[in-house]
């Protein structure tokens, strides 16, 4: 048809520059992701349950601050600029409305910690050091998502690669060698110290190779646009950003209340410790296909238009993140028979903590392209329907109880993302019924 020429021209030269880069940039992320396991194993050793507790608490604090005031900026930003290089047109102000986002996001974060979580934190060891804590490692979290997307979307992923490396062996190297008195919230600083050379190191990288390029690009169009056009990218981006803070922070307000009834019952953050591993399985093996998303919102970006392609996309990488789940719950599996007797004795209820929490991470793995063939469109009313769905039925859930175990509140998550994941594969297929399936594309 006219135009498919070109289209696939642009199509083939993106892929070819993926393939160049992507290899490397997911062997430094596993590797990484390995060292960070083995750092988290030490820790937890090492250090008291209360302590470990304190710190997850505190990290878990973090994440659903971002989650509300980050504005999915991740996501957006990839694939906005991914349709800029697309369309041969000026980066200059995506990435100017990229930064004015997450400058907002940032100050956002800071009030909503300090008016709304303040009082939560009021457990730890210093409270008034783990809201200050808790507030800058947000912010860097922010910077870090938005330098992310940058990375992926001008083919600079290694750079994201090196700074996981960075950030897990820094991590790895305070488990071994920090005091065991080391409380919650200098773990938290620790941390921070992570993100502050990981964020400093892409930012640096992508002003060198990248950015100056975008700049020189944008002196040869008309230079008197430039703030208007940031403008209405700013406005694009937070309409966008707005709708998908319904979808991220309700659900990770749900994990957050899951662990407030846990560190406020009986068990304090002792118990939330138990419950805390089920949480790093979670979270590493759904780490596994994070580092993956860029490459396929990248993919689905470029492939604009053509709904037969875009499909085929989202059905391949299907298949493999089914494969990815099912290798990732039986490594968990291996992994806790083996690893939970080297802990001490307090962390023995963990094996089924982690069991429960690999499946609940399993359906969320697999639901994960369906997800980013809405997203890569910037169209989030389906994913607000099927993440308001999950995050309700946990609230509830979690309300009945006037405090839970670790067990319990896993279970809870389980059930709550596979509700999600059949919500959205459902909304899927209704979204391309009309298309006939490619061959060889399901798993």
């Amino acid at each position: 048809m006219p135009g498919s020429s070109p289209y696939r021209t642009t199509f083939d030269r993106i892929a070819a520059r993926l393939r160049q880069r992507n290899s490397i940039y997911l062997a430094l992320s596993l590797i990484a992701r390995v060292i960070n396991a083995a750092g988290m194993f030490v820790a937890i050793k090492r250090f008291a349950p209360s302590t470990f507790g304190e710190m997850s608490y505190l990290t878990a604090t973090a994440v659903s601050t971002v989650a509300f005031c980050s504005f999915g900026i991740e996501i957006s930003i990839n694939a906005q600029l991914t349709r800029k290089l697309k369309e041969s047109v000026s980066l200059t102000p995506t990435i100017l409305a990229g930064c004015a986002i997450a400058l907002a996001g940032t100050i956002l974060a800071c009030i909503v910690i300090c008016v709304v979580f303040a009082s939560q934190l009021r457990l730890s060891s210093s409270p008034g050091l783990a809201v200050l804590s808790v507030c800058v490692y947000s912010s860097f979290m922010i910077s870090t998502s938005l330098l992310t997307a940058m990375s992926f979307a001008l083919n600079a992923s290694i750079n994201v690669g090196i700074s996981y490396m960075a950030t897990s062996l820094i991590f790895a190297g305070f488990a071994v060698f920090a005091n065991p008195g080391t409380s919650g919230v200098d773990l938290m600083f620790f941390l921070i110290c992570a993100q502050v050379i990981a964020v400093s190191y892409m930012a640096i990288a992508l002003v060198t190779d990248y950015v100056k390029a975008g700049y020189s690009r944008a002196n040869g169009s008309a230079q008197q646009n430039l703030l208007p056009e940031a403008w209405h990218e700013t406005k694009t981006l937070f309409s966008y950003g707005a709708k998908q803070i319904l979808v991220v922070s309700a659900l990770t307000f749900a994990q957050w209340l899951i662990q407030r009834k846990i560190v406020f019952g009986d068990g304090g953050t002792s118990e939330n410790a138990i419950y805390s591993i089920g949480n790093q399985i979670f979270n590493m093996m759904t780490f596994i296909p994070l580092i993956i998303t860029p490459i396929i919102i990248t993919k689905l970006a470029a492939a604009q238009g053509d709904m037969a392609q875009r499909r085929r996309i989202s059905l391949q990488s299907l298949r493999l993140f089914t494969t990815i789940s099912i290798c990732a719950c039986v490594a968990v599996f291996i992994g806790l028979r083996v690893g939970v007797p080297f802990l001490p004795p307090r962390y023995s209820a963990a094996v089924e903590t982690g069991l429960i929490a690999a499946i609940a991470a399993a359906f969320q793995i697999v639901k994960s392209p369906f997800s980013l063939f809405f997203l890569s469109e910037l169209k989030a009313s389906r994913e607000i329907a099927s993440a308001t769905a999950g995050a309700a039925f946990m609230i509830v859930a979690t309300l009945l109880f006037t405090q839970l175990h670790p067990n319990q509140a896993t279970t809870i998550r389980l059930l709550g993302c596979a509700l999600q994941a059949v919500i959205l594969a459902g909304l899927f297929l209704l979204e391309t019924r009309r298309q006939p399936i490619p061959q060889g594309a399901l798993p």
